[in-house]
């Protein structure tokens, strides 16, 4: 499937336009861990038949303290039915300050339906800079592509 030079511009120019916007006040709080909700989308539906248009979807996973590393506990991928699909750590993973880490929804796994989410659990040693944690979704159609993130809650 080919996408046309202006439905790529615009793609582009709306991630660029999201990824521009202020971050959430909470990734300004200093915490020592938490429990993360991040909405993703498998598909999501057009027309008035329901017709699905499935979507590649990205967990970004970034720490934002410029001095201390953090772990990631646990990543978790539900379905809209509340059930786990997979669990994507089999031990904690150590980030660096400032580094950036993502998990991947293919474009053809569509088991989470329209209602998927993650998981996320952080901890650190002390009191740090809360992580941001996005999903960003991508679709294309016959002539059309856009792209849209959502970030995560915590929950606990």
């Amino acid at each position: 499937m080919r996408m046309n030079r202006a439905t790529v511009f615009i793609c582009l120019l709306f991630f660029a336009a999201c990824m521009l916007l202020p971050p959430d006040a909470s990734a300004r709080t200093r915490l020592n861990g938490q429990t993360l909700y991040a909405p993703a989308y498998s598909y999501i539906y057009h027309g008035n038949r329901e017709a699905t248009i499935n979507l590649t979807t990205t967990l970004s996973v970034r720490n934002t303290s410029r001095k201390e590393t953090i772990r990631i506990t646990s990543v978790e991928y539900y379905n809209t039915e509340g059930k786990l699909l997979r669990s994507y750590l089999d031990k904690p993973v150590v980030m660096a300050p400032l580094q950036s880490i993502r998990y991947i929804v293919s474009l053809n796994d569509d088991e989470g339906g329209s209602g998927a989410n993650f998981i996320v659990k952080w901890e650190a040693d002390k009191a740090v800079d809360v992580p941001i944690v996005e999903s960003i979704m991508l679709g294309t159609g016959s002539s059309y592509g856009f792209a849209f993130l959502t970030q995560a809650v915590p929950i606990e």
